[in-house]
């Protein structure tokens, strides 16, 4: 198993990154700005490139991006106190 593979690592990561709601805003915005300069096909990388520039983690992001589309991310804030 590669080490970036490792479910230590992964909750490690987790348990270090205290996620601002306005940091994911400006980093699903990010994503999608490049999504435009590189296409669709290159959704995958803008949200890579997107949760290195912000310091989010990559799940994060798309799970957000994804409560986003389903217009969740007020009941998320609500939930998670911010």
């Amino acid at each position: 198993m590669a080490l970036k593979e490792s479910s230590f690592i992964k909750n490690y990561k987790k348990k270090l990154s205290v996620q601002n709601l306005d940091n994911v805003n400006e980093a699903i915005h990010y994503a999608f700005k490049l999504t435009d300069n590189y296409g669709i096909n290159k959704i995958n990388k803008a949200i890579f490139e997107a949760s290195i520039r912000f310091n989010i983690d990559e799940e994060v992001l798309t799970n957000n991006i994804d409560n986003f589309f389903e217009g969740e991310t007020n009941e998320w804030v609500e939930t998670n106190n911010i």
